[in-house]
């Protein structure tokens, strides 16, 4: 039976043999892409494009999941745009709101891991998704507008910070949340609330999708109350892993409203749970995604990027002004280096120049063209190895077809001591890739160069010292590297210096909140002006 013949089969199910058969046709749907991905581009093309025309009198929750499957193996824009248009435009009796929240963290992990996806058009029609369930919980409170507890009846030494997923050092976004509570608490004299509300990928409302993806939840934080990180303690709440949960949800505003802080701090984004308080107490998102500006209705952001035209436009459709975007340079927290390594211990060459490439998302992050680069410079320097760190499952398979890339490359898999495995290494390269911004300062902090295109959070966090335009000339930078030594040795100081300020969150971080601080104070004066004339009037 072809694909084709297939899809005709299972448009006939009704919903619950669809969804209990949900299994078995991702199983055929994953053998049709190991098949499509044989044919040369053209015809890979021609083929999704049937199939994508085949589901298109399917019913909307049916006709997801095949267009989830055309987005996943073509990685093209316009299935992206497709869906995204579906969901928008289905009726909720069709596609519910919890299945369409679900639908937009799908996509959105889909998009993380795609540079193609990520453009403004999938972007605004992202925000206009999140934006229009935003909405929906709104009305679920009776919430219809942004109205704050009055100025001189907030906790001025009291900060709400929020998480849609905490996990542990590891973790690059646990590591900025507590290094944040930590520059609010040592230095700003700040009592802190942690509130993971467990919003990140949401299982509640799944429905078919292809390759749906689960957020880890790290159960044994339930049961703390307290949160202990470089000497200091934060109160600690964690929701039930059962999130979005109106009531749960409800008793959250509630806290706030109660304990009144003088405003709320969301980490990363797309955190419903977060927005909803943001409109009792003024709301700062930090965008984890430091490369692009995060997806939140909060009043306040800090993004580590000039905004563009584009920009403009999603905040715009999130209802955020422009002039409350803080372009704020991102800095990071290292879990802390316990070991010392030598290159023997960790089964690496002694006398080789060794390439490091890290991310928790190598098998999708790494592709055939990085491959042939690293497999071209070991053709022209025999000297150099390369190390890949992290989660690289299908590394074995990936490399096999490169002959130097495989006799002179290890896996190392995950290192509970990054510091210390990075140190063993000589030059960090990175593939073409969203995320990585905290591996990459971890490079920088032990004075390892780095080399990446000018894409990414990697990009943001490196600086344009070290950036080159595509993977030809990345090549003869490494190969550069490996060679000079004088060279290696000044880029080796602009590293740590580099690094120096990717670690100071006391004066970018704590810099940005005291502005942000003055203009609430302003607009407080401004309330209070205003509430005199009345009086007077």
């Amino acid at each position: 039976m072809t694909i084709l013949e297939y899809l005709d089969v299972i448009k006939t199910y009704p919903m619950e043999d669809y969804f209990a058969r949900y299994g078995e046709i991702e199983q055929v749907l994953k053998q049709a892409e190991e098949a499509i991905q044989k044919n040369p581009a053209e015809t890979q093309k021609s083929l999704l494009q049937e199939i994508a025309g085949a589901a298109d009198n399917a019913a909307a929750w049916m006709w997801v999941h095949i267009l989830s499957f055309c987005m996943k193996v073509s990685g093209e824009e316009t299935y992206a745009l497709e869906l995204l248009d579906l969901i928008l435009d289905a009726s909720y009796e069709d596609i519910g709101e919890y299945n369409k929240l679900s639908h937009f963290w799908q996509i959105g992990t889909v998009q993380f891991l795609n540079q193609k996806l990520q453009t403004p058009a999938v972007n605004q029609k992202m925000a206009r998704l999140y934006r229009e369930l935003f909405g929906l919980f709104c009305n679920s409170f009776g919430i219809k507008e942004r109205k704050y507890v009055p100025w001189q009846e907030r906790n001025h030494n009291l900060v709400f910070v929020f998480s849609s997923q905490v996990l542990g050092m590891e973790h690059a976004p646990t590591k900025t949340l507590l290094d944040r509570c930590y520059v609010l608490k040592k230095y700003l004299k700040k009592e802190i609330v942690i509130i993971n509300t467990a919003m990140q990928i949401p299982a509640k409302g799944q429905a078919p999708f292809y390759g749906l993806v689960n957020a880890a939840y790290a159960e044994e934080l339930s049961g703390l109350k307290e949160l202990a990180f470089k000497g200091e303690t934060f109160e600690f709440h964690q929701c039930e892993n059962k999130m979005p949960d109106l009531g749960i949800m409800a008793d959250i505003i509630q806290l706030v409203r109660k304990r009144k802080p003088e405003f709320i701090l969301s980490i990363g984004g797309s955190d419903i749970c977060a927005d909803l308080c943001g409109l009792f107490v003024p709301q700062i998102t930090i965008s984890t995604v430091f490369s692009k500006i995060a997806i939140s209705c909060g009043e306040y952001q800090m993004v580590d990027k000039a905004l563009t035209e584009d920009d403009r436009k999603q905040l715009a459709i999130l209802g955020v002004k422009e002039e409350k975007v803080k372009q704020t340079p991102f800095t990071f927290s290292f879990k802390e280096q316990t070991h010392s390594y030598t290159r023997k211990q960790l089964g690496l060459w002694q006398d080789k120049f060794i390439l490091l490439l890290v991310g928790w998302r190598l098998d999708q992050e790494i592709d055939d063209s990085l491959l042939q680069m690293l497999e071209e410079v070991l053709e022209e320097n025999a000297g150099i190895a390369v190390a890949f760190m992290g989660l690289f499952d299908t590394y074995e398979n990936r490399v096999n077809g490169y002959e130097r890339l495989r006799q002179n490359s290890i896996n190392l898999g995950k290192q509970m001591d990054a510091l210390a495995v990075t140190e063993c290494c000589d030059l960090y390269v990175n593939p073409k890739r969203s995320g990585g911004g905290s591996s990459v300062s971890e490079a920088l902090y032990q004075g390892i160069p780095a080399v990446t295109l000018p894409v990414g959070d990697v990009s943001v966090a490196a600086g344009a010292d070290f950036w080159v335009p595509d993977y030809s000339t990345m090549k003869q930078l490494i190969l550069r590297y490996a060679t000079e030594k004088e060279f290696y040795d000044r880029m080796a100081v602009l590293a740590r210096k580099r690094a120096e300020e990717l670690i100071d969150s006391k004066t970018l971080f704590g810099k940005s909140i005291c502005e942000i601080e003055k203009e609430l104070k302003k607009e407080k004066g401004h309330i209070i002006a205003a509430a005199k004339q009345k009086e007077n009037e």
